[in-house]
């Protein structure tokens, strides 16, 4: 039987595979990008690379390529470290598509990586000239209350409080819906805070909870308005001693040279005895130790990282370095052997203290000698510790002093051994909290609290702490403290 023409025509049709469109070169790159920035939300840097590179060296001519630089850019500085990198990576954007809504973009991270090492006006005016152009250039742009708001943290770095504050409320008021406003609204109850004004303070907290409750510093805003309430309701700063709270036992809390707790409130124990850095989660359960000799001090980098100085080196997250400095002698070094504290500035220069002699040694973030800080005067530094505004403590042990300077050497305020209602005998840990008061453990008088201008806020009673040798601060506020005489971790809230 002999099937018609017509018919057999359909039937191939029906056979056929079907020729589906395929996607464009645009929309290939569009999806590579949309991708890449899904990988990297959650954590996937690799992938998230991997996308970005393809759609710049696979499709250079689409619209996508100059996002995909600018979030490579974003990889080299947030995830590589490589500040270098990242700042040729956002020129090019800049200079190759000034058109682009990636432009400003690139001028926002340019100014943020001139802020973060800023050290002089001249920086800081540099950083400021960055973002000015962002919103002078393209007033349009979704970077626009973003670069305003970091206009505000120039100022505060600046020393300009009220300014900050200023420009800090235009972000909330002019961009309430943008991805700023929140931390515009924290800087804003953090700038009063500095001020002194707390309960204008409290309220701006207060505000940033009831309309980002669900941002990540909505929960930061609750921490400061607890320790601010604290501090500021009465006439006088309270503790009260928790005697419902322990952590730790054994040997490891015998021979304790340092505490430290971190933002997630991890409490770090540095214990001679069992030779080793322990932490307790918030939990109270201890986690996997770092090991080290003669522990000295703990402290945090910049970015959040564990510090752990021991006598002859110091580690910093994963990394151990050990420090050596010129002697007299032309081309010789000499290594540190006495080290009681390092710390890591926000410009990435690293600060080392040597009881031997009696310096504070200042190294490049590629650990090249740079010289003594905040100068040649002979200091025994047993603590450093920094308040977040570029204000580096050093508590002097001989002097039984503290004296604060910015990270140029600059003195900028001292607690004197003695004062209006307090003497240092022998003075042995430091903190300072979010707003810049500082704590002050001495182990014959106790537990003192100094405001910024130095004045003596308030003292825990000397039948509260018998000999305290550490202290650190949680988040909200509460005080930790090291009693040597019951080997104990007290909490005060």
């Amino acid at each position: 039987m002999k099937c018609a023409p017509r018919a057999l025509a359909a039937a191939a049709l029906l056979l056929a595979p079907t020729a589906w469109p395929q996607s464009s070169p645009e929309q290939q790159a569009k999806s590579l990008l949309d991708d890449g920035r899904g990988y990297y939300a959650k954590g996937q840097y690799k992938q998230a690379l991997d996308n970005f590179n393809t759609i710049v060296s696979g499709f250079p001519n689409t619209e996508s390529v100059d996002d995909a630089m600018l979030e490579i850019g974003r990889y080299q500085a947030e995830v590589e470290g490589d500040i270098e990198k990242a700042r040729g990576s956002f020129e090019s954007v800049a200079k190759r598509f000034p058109q682009s809504d990636s432009a400003p973009g690139a001028y926002y991270h340019l100014g943020l990586i001139t802020l973060d090492k800023a050290r002089s006006g001249a920086e800081l005016d540099d950083a400021l000239a960055q973002f000015t152009r962002v919103q002078r250039l393209y007033s349009k742009s979704d970077w626009v209350p973003r670069a305003l708001s970091a206009i505000g943290l120039v100022h505060r770095k600046a020393g300009r409080l009220a300014d900050a504050v200023e420009t800090q409320r235009r972000v909330t008021l002019e961009y309430p819906t943008s991805d700023a406003a929140a931390l515009a609204q924290y800087e804003v109850g953090h700038c009063l805070a500095l001020l002194g004004d707390a309960r204008g303070a409290m309220e701006a907290f207060q505000q940033l909870r009831n309309a980002h409750p669900q941002s990540e510093w909505a929960a930061r805003a609750l921490e400061r308005i607890t320790a601010l309430y604290r501090l500021s309701e009465g006439t006088r700063p309270f503790f009260s001693h928790d005697t419902g709270w322990s952590i730790g036992s054994g040997d490891v809390l015998k021979d304790v040279d340092a505490i430290l707790m971190t933002p997630q409130r991890t409490l770090w124990i540095a214990s001679n005895k069992v030779k080793a850095a322990v932490p307790f989660d918030k939990d109270a359960k201890m986690g996997p130790s770092l090991g080290a000799e003669d522990l000295r001090s703990l402290s945090l980098t910049p970015k959040g990282e564990l510090i752990v100085a021991s006598r002859l080196a110091a580690r910093f997250g994963k990394d151990i370095k050990s420090f050596s400095v010129p002697t007299n002698k032309p081309g010789e070094q000499e290594p540190l052997e006495r080290i009681t504290a390092a710390l890591v500035l926000p410009g990435g220069d690293v600060l080392v203290s040597d009881l031997k002699r009696k310096r504070v040694h200042r190294f490049s973030p590629r650990w090249e000698y740079k010289g003594p800080f905040p100068d040649a005067k002979e200091r025994e530094i047993v603590r450093m510790a920094q308040d977040g505004e570029g204000g580096i403590a050093l508590l002097d042990a001989d002097e039984k002093s503290v004296r604060v300077f910015d990270e140029n050497g600059k003195p900028l305020r001292a607690i004197a051994t003695k004062g209006a209602g307090y003497e240092l005998k022998k003075p042995a840990d430091i903190a300072f909290d979010a707003s810049r008061n500082l704590y002050l453990a001495d182990e014959e008088t106790g537990v003192m609290l100094f405001a910024p201008d130095g004045r003596l806020l308030a003292a825990l009673p000397a039948d509260e702490v018998k000999k305290p040798r550490a202290l650190t601060l949680e988040p909200a506020g509460a005080l930790l403290v090291y009693d040597e005489k019951t080997q104990k971790v007290l909490r005060f809230k």
